[in-house]
């Protein structure tokens, strides 16, 4: 929204997972609100043809979007995006990783070396080696926003994918860290922590009788949106927010509230007088 404090004019942003799901939503809301962007994804045609298609509808005549396909795992191709968006924008204010990985479900005991390694490279590692590569731009610029799109299950144990709640654990603690080192040059570090957001990834999850089962579940009764993710998001990335910082923000549809309607009322109800 152009004009107010969410305007993002000024902001040039480092997008990951932005060829599809929430990092696309999030590129796209981020390119329409003005600001600038390097937005990355694993295969090259895919994350050029959301260029492309960034700058056709919110350029104006400009180039915006600036494609660099690579591996997040890879250190050479996150300094890439960082030395991309210096050269073709001059600064950098902002950058929002969203997930590059799945988690691996399953039991404990059957977590292989190469899973437990995949899940901390691109949950943690990969994130802590974007950051600190942003950071002193981003303190040249000014100050700016880290976000990461995160779990839910920092809040809570799990029993089937326990590799990657502990990746998000050290994520959040990771973010905590950056926050208290780095307000006093006005960086802000901040999680969004999305609850059953339907996208290609989770839409087997929306279509079978479990899925059904937990969102009917929730408060809110309905899944979530990837514009929903984006619009917290934004809200992080823009000057709205600029008394934010080391905080996780639940965009779940009360799934943390953990409510459980007329449990007590069904249990009592032979014994009311």
């Amino acid at each position: 929204m152009k004009g107010t404090h969410f305007d993002l004019e000024s902001k040039v942003a480092i997008v990951t997972g932005a060829s599809e799901g929430m990092g696309r939503a999030v590129s796209e809301l981020f390119a329409a609100s003005g600001a600038r962007l390097v937005i990355a994804a694993r295969t090259s045609a895919r994350i050029e043809a959301t260029a492309e298609n960034l700058n056709q509808r919110f350029g104006n005549g400009r180039t915006i979007a600036v494609p660099v396909p690579g591996d997040l795992g890879d250190k050479a191709h996150l300094r890439a995006l960082v030395e991309t968006a210096i050269e073709r924008f001059e600064t950098l204010t902002t950058v929002l990783c969203s997930p590059a990985i799945r988690p691996w479900l399953g039991p404990s005991t059957e977590t292989s070396d190469d899973v437990l390694d995949q899940q901390l490279l691109y949950v943690l590692k990969s994130r802590f080696w974007l950051s600190t590569m942003a950071i002193p731009h981003m303190i040249a610029a000014g100050g700016g926003s880290l976000i990461y799109i995160g779990s839910g299950s920092v809040f809570e144990a799990t029993a089937e994918r326990s590799a990657n709640s502990i990746a998000r654990a050290g994520e959040w603690q990771m973010m905590k860290n950056f926050a208290a080192e780095f307000g006093k040059n006005n960086l802000r570090a901040n999680i969004i922590a999305p609850g059953m957001v339907e996208s290609s990834g989770s839409k087997a999850l929306f279509e079978s009788e479990e899925g059904a089962k937990r969102i009917n579940g929730l408060p809110m009764r309905r899944g979530g949106k990837v514009e929903e993710i984006a619009m917290a998001a934004a809200f992080l990335a823009s000057d709205a927010s600029s008394f934010t910082t080391g905080a996780v923000l639940p965009v779940d549809g009360g799934r943390l509230l953990h409510a459980v309607d007329g449990m007590l009322t069904r249990a009592y109800a032979d014994r009311r007088p």
